[in-house]
């Protein structure tokens, strides 16, 4: 009896500890309500047992304290333990799915395309997933208590580290992009996401930061902004990069009150070794220039040079007085009027210099190279290589406003003509269309071409004119040659101004009337640039002029850094690659590869693609290769007046004929 006794009390004292056990589960894993019911169960259990052994044992007598030791309260105690085990069966449950979770996000994380690095609060490293050991040439091991090195203070600065600490510590979400290094010493770029990890008291305990390598893409953008800010010939800075840079310097020269010399280079006979030698002769001697200019400069004393325009550079020389601009004008001459040697021919050009100084002759770098300019074209005028600004010379601004006030005039005197260039479609050699090209005859100044007069008449407000005249001529000849049987189709040039004038637009449907065209035949090309300046208004006038039936085409494609969204938007027919790529393509691997990805980007979006600047029969084949539709270039035809090109047209159409 006292062995039985002895273990019921043992009993009593494990539903005790039962209870104690319950209670302690509870922080551990939740679910309070499931374990405080076990817990009151056990201890309903344990005192009945205690109870019960106390009256059989004389030491209880009190009827009230029996009654506890009742099967009603034993039933009671069957359903709490029932209920308890039902609601801990659940938490099991959960926790099994949870770890399936837990397991399906740690494959996730490890296999994720992203690296991905778990810190402690000091910064180092816990865990590194595959792809982060991969990226920076680290296993695991040689990374666990590592701090990650974009938060080595050795490279990343003070400053930033400051600002990444300040907005994790604080619970918030750090994102950025910075260098990283491999252990091979390979330097790539990243952008990272730093966020903080909260246990269940809202306690920040680790920190998560997933990486992407975006040295591709940083590579692109550097590539495309080279481009944008970058002569594709030459590789020398632009007019854009030259004018940037140009303002810094006249800052710093005001600051420390230095003088800042700006010299224009014209290379006065290029056209004539062009027209005799052929562009490829031209391109190559451009080069050289370059190079020889970049060799009379210094990079380190902050001279810039500049290709401006197709036969012109620019020079910038900060601390430069009249006396050192007049000595490096000098050497920079020398330099260029030894020969050029092409293919065996020695070849010498002439080349004016014209130059201006800051403070004295002008104080903001657009006036400080129209004053270079106007220097140059009296270095020209004169017939001497060299020429420093003076105030008494204003040849070029004279020019500007005599063409500016002859705009009208030269409308009503028909001194205006176009030329006509003829595409070919590269399938079946055909000629399928002309782009009328204008010139401006002025009895004083010779023939003009458009470069010289379109940006002014912009500037002045009579584009709107020329552009008038340009529609109706160029749509009555048009419809002569389809009288004629030559159904051809005709381009045209329309300015980003233009474009949303309503008088234009009229024009055009007026003279589509008259001359009874099919508008099927009419492309209007707008340059890329224009695209950039889109509006609602020059949309909605790109679709009235498409919903008469008229094209468009997209010119100079790959100079104006445009939008394929804004392309998508606007209701466009064809793309025409801009001549500087398709002129070197044959020379230059990026020139290729960027004809080649428009061309697949055309005709991804279902349009069709013409080159211009086809100067040669390789360029031609290649194009041909690459699934070009249309060309034009000097090798096919050189823009013709009127009459040239229809004795053209005959000759080319009996040879084609014979062909077949």
């Amino acid at each position: 009896m006292l062995n039985l006794s002895l273990i019921l009390w043992i009993s009593v004292g494990l539903q005790f500890f039962a209870v104690y056990l319950a209670l302690r589960l509870i922080p551990l894993t939740g679910r309070a309500t499931a374990w405080v019911i076990l817990s009151v169960a056990f201890l309903f259990m344990a005192s009945r047992r205690t109870i019960s052994l106390l009256y059989q044992e004389g030491l209880l007598t009190n009827q009230w304290m029996q009654a506890l030791t009742t099967e009603t309260v034993a039933l009671t105690i069957s359903i709490l333990l029932v209920t308890g085990i039902f609601m801990i069966k659940k938490i099991f449950v959960q926790q099994n799915e949870d770890a399936e979770e837990i397991t399906k996000l740690s494959l996730a994380i490890e296999q994720s395309p992203s690296g991905t690095v778990i810190l402690d609060t000091a910064g180092k490293i816990q865990y590194a997933n595959a792809k982060y050991c991969q990226i920076n040439h680290f296993n695991q091991q040689q990374l666990l208590g590592e701090v990650p090195i974009f938060l080595n203070p050795q490279h990343t600065s003070i400053t930033e580290l400051k600002n990444i600490w300040s907005k994790i510590k604080n619970g918030n979400v750090w994102r950025g992009e910075f260098c990283n290094q491999d252990t091979k010493g390979n330097f790539h770029w990243d952008r990272a996401i730093i966020s903080p990890l909260r246990n269940n008291l809202d306690t920040i305990t680790h920190y998560i930061a997933t990486l992407e390598d975006i040295t591709t893409e940083k590579e692109q953008h550097e590539t495309i902004q080279h481009i944008a800010m970058h002569d594709v010939l030459t590789n020398l800075p632009n007019r854009t990069l030259f004018n940037d840079r140009l303002s810094q310097a006249i800052i710093n020269a005001k600051r420390e009150s230095e003088e800042l010399t700006v010299f224009l280079l014209d290379i006065q006979n290029f056209k004539e070794i062009n027209s005799a030698l052929g562009h490829l002769t031209g391109d190559v001697i451009l080069r050289e220039i370059s190079s020889r200019l970049r060799q009379q400069t210094n990079k380190n004393d902050g001279q810039v040079v500049a290709r401006m325009g197709s036969d012109e550079f620019l020079i910038f020389s900060p601390d430069t007085n009249k006396d050192k601009a007049g000595a490096l004008a000098n050497k920079i001459s020398k330099q260029l009027q030894q020969y050029f040697k092409v293919e065996n021919r020695s070849i010498e050009l002439i080349i004016n210099i014209g130059y201006a100084t800051y403070p004295d002759h002008c104080d903001t770098h657009e006036k400080l190279i129209t004053c270079a300019e106007v220097a140059m074209y009296a270095a020209k005028e004169n017939k001497c290589l060299i020429k420093e600004y003076e105030h008494t010379l204003d040849y070029g601004k004279l020019k500007r406003v005599e063409l500016s006030s002859n705009f009208r005039q030269a409308i009503e005197q028909d001194q205006f003509m176009l030329y006509y260039q003829p595409q070919i479609d590269f399938q079946t050699k055909e000629i399928t269309s002309v782009e009328a090209l204008i010139r401006w005859l002025h009895p004083q100044h010779g023939l003009i071409p458009p470069d010289d007069f379109i940006e002014l008449a912009e500037q002045t407000g009579h584009i709107s004119l020329i552009t008038k005249w340009v529609i109706t001529n160029s749509f009555r000849q048009l419809a002569i040659w389809h009288k004629e049987h030559h159904k051809i189709g005709l381009s045209i040039n329309i300015s980003a101004l233009d474009i949303q004038n309503k008088d234009i637009l009229n024009t055009i449907e007026a003279e589509l009337k008259r001359n009874n065209l099919d508008p099927t035949f009419i492309t209007i090309e707008i340059t890329e640039s224009s695209i950039m300046l889109y509006t609602n208004e020059t949309a909605a006038a790109l679709c009235k002029v498409s919903g008469l039936g008229i094209q468009i085409s997209v010119d100079d494609f790959g100079t104006g850094y445009s939008s394929l969204q804004y392309l998508k938007q606007m209701p466009v027919n064809e793309m025409k690659i801009d001549k500087s790529f398709v002129m070197q393509m044959t020379l230059s691997d990026n020139d290729a590869v960027i004809v080649r990805s428009t061309i697949d980007l055309a005709h991804n979006l279902g349009l069709k693609v013409v080159a211009e600047g086809i100067e040669d029969q390789d360029t031609a084949d290649i194009l041909e290769i690459l699934g070009c539709d249309f060309g034009q270039g000097y090798h096919i035809a050189k823009p013709m007046s009127r009459d040239e090109f229809y004795n053209w047209l005959k000759n080319y159409k009996s040879q084609i004929k014979h062909y077949h």
